[in-house]
């Protein structure tokens, strides 16, 4: 089904403050914007009218047709020329009554036309887990932003208190240049994740076709409990059920089959059942005696007739045989092509499934060997000031904590974005889904866009 903009706009989602964006005000926007989705509402309208022109082969054609004529004509005994014009106007309607390719044609065109609806599908959850994920990684970079700024303040203060205690004589030299050499390096982390928040924000607004102040972040505490139901085979069977590319690629097989038909009926006798109404006017008559065909002038004709015409094909060059080989080899190929896909999507769905299970333990490990790593840097910071731990010891239990931040924030997306891609695997993403994970974001975890003149 085609997906309107009114039907983001019915999403619910959790209350945010009026300055603060969430997903479906950005699926809103992009669903304006988007010229890939628009493409694909367009190609579907297009898909559509293949059923009806499959469809027209089988039904009556009516062909009007007009010919002006002027003629020059001499005859036997006579001296002068003979000039006359003649005007031609007709009605042929033709009824087909035995055309087994037509019959194939509409085959053909139904084929096409459910193809088409498919691949919107596919279109449609692709533009959703596009939105969403720009959306996502707009969040996650800037996270990774606000992390390394993080990282950097905290590692200038240790620099300047190892300074400070350089000055008094309690630590060696060494240890300021360790404390030196980590600072920098948090600042070329700064100046990568500036970078990448940056990009990532300008993709969002390319995507929408607008600028955005904030946007809602998620929430800390999420469900993230594995895929339900959690057998991985429950979703490669979903999948090679409803999954689009699958159901695209089996219409096209069928493309191909009614093709191959077509083109066997095509060396098949056709029947149409052909009538014709013909009026004929000839004027402007110049010549010196009347025509020698009756005793006056002959000035024009209705004409009606209707009759049955059959036709067979006898010989083509060979081209008629060779159409039907290709389409034969070409409906074989698309059997295995179909073969192929059916086989890869279950298999992708099936390991999508095995890696939202391993994303939501990973959630839940990473989150603990944060807490593991805020409590290593209590300790050490305890036993530098005792003298029991050196400078190093610090600036490597600092790093280790924001290192495990990023991984904590990084499990936490990957984990949705799976989850989203196993459904879309499916064949299953809709804006119900979409809905649940807007329902995960708060205005109080916004993140601010900064301005792209903005630098670290």
């Amino acid at each position: 089904m085609r997906l309107p903009v009114t039907l983001f706009a019915a999403l619910l989602c959790t209350p945010l403050l009026a300055d603060t964006a969430d997903l479906t005000d950005v699926l809103n926007a992009a669903s304006g914007a988007d010229p890939e989705w628009a493409a694909a509402q367009r190609t579907l309208d297009a898909d559509q009218q293949l059923a009806t022109q499959g469809r027209s082969a089988l039904l009556p054609s009516l062909t009007a047709s007009y010919n002006l004529t002027r003629s020059y004509r001499e005859f036997e005994g006579q001296s002068d020329e003979t000039q006359f014009t003649s005007e031609t106007a007709g009605l042929t309607l033709v009824q087909p009554l035995f055309r087994p390719d037509t019959w194939y044609s509409n085959s053909q065109g139904k084929a096409l036309s459910n193809a088409g609806e498919a691949r919107f599908e596919e279109a449609r959850q692709n533009f959703l887990l596009r939105v969403t994920e720009r959306y996502l990684d707009v969040l996650r970079r800037g996270e990774d932003l606000q992390t390394a700024q993080a990282e950097e303040r905290a590692l200038s203060r240790q620099l300047e208190q190892t300074q400070e205690r350089f000055d008094v004589g309690l630590v060696p030299v060494t240890d300021v240049e360790e404390a030196k050499a980590a600072y920098d390096l948090s600042r070329v982390g700064l100046i990568v994740a500036q970078a990448d928040f940056d990009i990532s924000r300008d993709q969002l607004e390319a995507l929408t076709g607008k600028s955005w102040g904030k946007l809602a972040g998620l929430r800390e505490e999420l469900p993230m409990a594995g895929p339900e139901p959690a057998a991985p085979s429950h979703w490669m069977e979903r999948a090679r059920s409803n999954n689009p590319q699958i159901l695209a690629s089996r219409y096209e097989a069928d493309i191909a089959k009614a093709t191959a038909k077509q083109r066997t009926s095509a060396q098949l006798p056709s029947v149409n059942l052909v009538g014709r109404y013909e009026v004929v006017d000839f004027s402007n008559v110049d010549t010196p005696t009347p025509l020698p065909l009756g005793s006056t002038q002959f000035l024009g004709y209705d004409g009606k007739s209707i009759g049955i015409e059959a036709s067979l094909p006898l010989f083509a060059g060979g081209g008629l045989n060779s159409q039907r080989k290709e389409a034969s080899y070409r409906y074989q190929a698309a059997e295995e092509v179909y073969r192929l896909v059916w086989r890869d999507v279950g298999q992708s769905a099936q390991s999508l499934a095995r890696q939202v299970a391993a994303s939501a333990q990973n959630v839940m490990a990473r989150k603990q060997a944060l807490r593991s790593a805020e409590s290593a840097l209590r300790a050490t910071e305890s036993g530098y000031e005792v003298g029991t731990r050196n400078v190093v010891d610090v600036l490597t239990a600092q790093r280790n904590l924001y290192a495990n931040q990023r991984d904590y924030s990084a499990a936490r997306y990957d984990y949705i974005i799976v989850s989203l891609r196993l459904q879309a695997a499916a064949g299953d993403l809709s804006t119900d889904d979409i809905d649940r994970i807007n329902a995960w974001l708060s205005s109080d975890a916004s993140v601010e866009l900064a301005t792209p003149e903005s630098s670290p």
